[in-house]
């Protein structure tokens, strides 16, 4: 579905505030005091307080009157979408249909930003990794999914993408040479998948697929991870890819 256009005249700035102050909560930053979202956020220290105060009331929130954390409660806004989205209903019998096949993890990704979201797992998995459960959220340039997503921008989007993110040394394996990896892109807009071995995780290796719609739009990626102990990437390439393919195949018509 193309994105709508909406006049700026229609938006509640108020609701688009607190929703981004809600986001500045993170690993990195699980709680925050005033004067620390008010600098992340842009807001003044006491509108930045006020939003927090309302989040603390609306049981969003909590304080021990220096520093604020989400509660559980902030759980149902993320599970709203995964019990209301047709996306993940219409995937999932697919996405276990290749696990089932291949007795290997495999997921649904989709972009948010910068950020490659998890929006289906399939039941069975061995895999442990918190990185693939429903939700999560990981780098685009040193996973598959991520590089597929890449893959489709133009130069001048793909700068600005590194212009924001410059490549981290998150494992031994991970290519952080811009260069390098403008050229690992084209090699995956070429052959149409990606593989990436533990460059995002050690001992994980991840074969993905775009899933695209009838007109070719890129709407998600169907990626298969595994243990770098059970398949070497040439085998996972030779088992993994032909259903891959039939999956991506199945899914086109569902994507419209």
């Amino acid at each position: 579905m193309d994105k709508a256009i909406i006049h700026p005249r229609d938006l509640i700035a108020g609701l688009q505030k607190g929703l981004a102050l809600m986001q500045l909560f993170s690993a990195d930053l699980p709680r925050l005091s005033v004067p620390q979202a008010a600098k992340l956020s842009g807001l003044t220290p006491s509108a930045a307080r006020r939003f927090l105060l309302t989040l603390v009331h609306e049981e969003f929130a909590e304080t021990d009157g220096r520093l604020y954390w989400l509660t559980p409660k902030a759980l149902r806004i993320g599970q709203a979408y995964v019990d209301s989205a047709q996306l993940p209903r219409m995937l999932r019998p697919i996405v276990e249909q290749v696990a089932r096949t291949t007795q290997e993890h495999v997921s649904v990704g989709t972009r948010d930003g910068d950020e490659i979201v998890h929006v289906v797992r399939s039941r069975y998995s061995h895999i442990a990794s918190l990185s693939i459960r429903p939700g999560s959220r990981v780098p685009m340039y040193c996973t598959a999914s991520g590089r597929i997503w890449l893959a489709a921008l133009d130069e001048t989007e793909l700068d600005g993408y590194f212009q924001r993110n410059p490549p981290r040394q998150l494992t031994p394996y991970t290519l952080t040479d811009v260069a390098a990896l403008k050229a690992e892109l084209r090699q995956v807009a070429s052959q149409g998948f990606s593989v990436v071995d533990q460059e995002f995780e050690i001992g994980m290796r991840v074969l993905g697929v775009p899933l695209t719609d009838r007109r070719g739009r890129l709407k998600a990626t169907l990626a298969i991870t595994t243990h770098a102990s059970r398949l070497t990437v040439e085998e996972m390439r030779f088992r993994y890819l032909a259903p891959l393919y039939e999956a991506q195949a199945l899914l086109k018509p569902v994507l419209d």
